[in-house]
């Protein structure tokens, strides 16, 4: 069997119902005849009826359905077990929660030959009921996935967005260049940072506007404790992420900087919020003070790793922890 253009990479786990409406849009794109491709999911580990699923997809489907059995390693691991494992020229990556139409792959190749770009991302959209998103401001929404494109569009006509994690087209000499995702990112990030180490490698980049991913998110999902704990989880990745890429002392500074914004301007804009009754500005800025108590957290566990280890919280944020607390 001849190897396909692009591999679709989808890790899973536990999500059954969400991972049957997306692998109906998956099966369903419109080539033209002009590629093909396959369908690679790895199962993470799943405990509900996600097997299922995917074998009566394997069963209809017209195009190959692969599926890897992992062990619950998390999702980093997942992603590389697909980058491991693809047979493709490209590989797709898409979120088991995420809905597509019939153009999304095209699009996304088509931008790819188009600009003659290795790495290709589209928008993500919130499929969240209006008088919900409407509950939701620019800080929130980031965190629920949102490219902000969709809300500014205007601002990003003429300098698209960076390609986003749960919906991007990736060459395999990528990976040969820049390598595979960072696996000592438990608390998540692993997609900011294989972005910013394309960005350093110089991978050209192109954006897909018609390329469109739909993040269907439960109302169970939005809420306090939810949005407590991914901003915690955020700031505790971008400080690794900083090390990573800037050094300590850079992070130290941050950190420092992080505090005094937290202590100057947003403690007193959530006051102002609170006064004001906008519970939407209220929650964003909640948002981002604990965005800075995760960076500080995670500056000081890496500061002083054997006195300051907070074995306990950073258990409490490991990416698979969050989403298990959180509903899914």
């Amino acid at each position: 069997m001849s190897a396909p253009t692009v591999t679709i990479a989808i890790p899973t786990y536990n999500r059954a119902l969400h991972l049957a409406r997306t692998l109906e849009g998956m099966i369903s794109q419109d080539t033209s005849g002009l590629f093909d491709y396959e369908i690679l999911i790895i199962n993470d580990g799943s405990t509900d009826e996600t097997d299922l699923v995917i074998k009566k997809f394997q069963q209809r489907a017209t195009v190959p359905v692969r599926c890897i059995r992992d062990e619950g390693s998390g999702y980093t691991h997942a992603l590389n077990v697909a980058v491991q494992e693809f047979r493709g020229e490209w590989i797709a990556f898409f979120d088991d929660d995420q809905l597509a139409g019939p153009d999304w792959l095209t699009s996304l190749l088509k931008a790819a030959h188009g600009q003659a770009a290795l790495m290709v991302g589209g928008p993500v959209v919130l499929e969240i009921p209006d008088h919900i998103l409407a509950t939701l401001g620019p800080v929130c929404r980031d965190i629920f996935g949102e490219s902000p494109d969709v809300r500014e569009p205007g601002k990003y006509a003429q300098n698209p967005p960076l390609p986003s994690g749960g919906n991007r087209l990736v060459h395999r000499s990528v990976f040969r260049k820049i390598g595979i995702f960072d696996e000592d990112m438990l608390t998540g990030g692993c997609d900011r940072d294989f972005l910013l180490r394309a960005v350093m490698a110089e991978i050209p980049m192109a954006w897909a506007p018609e390329a469109i991913a739909r993040h269907v998110i439960s109302t169970g999902r939005i809420t306090y404790h939810h949005i407590k704990w991914y901003s915690l989880q955020w700031g505790c990745s971008f400080a690794y992420t900083d090390r990573k890429h800037r050094g300590m002392p850079f992070v130290v500074a941050a950190c420092v900087g992080r505090v005094g914004q937290a202590i100057l301007i947003n403690l007193p804009c959530l006051a102002l919020s609170i006064v004001r009754g906008d519970r939407v500005g209220k929650l964003d800025r909640q948002a981002l003070l604990w965005r800075a108590v995760g960076y500080t957290r995670k500056t000081l566990q890496m500061l002083a790793p054997s006195v300051l280890s907070q074995e306990a919280f950073f258990s409490q944020v490991e990416f698979r922890r969050v989403r298990k607390s959180a509903g899914g």
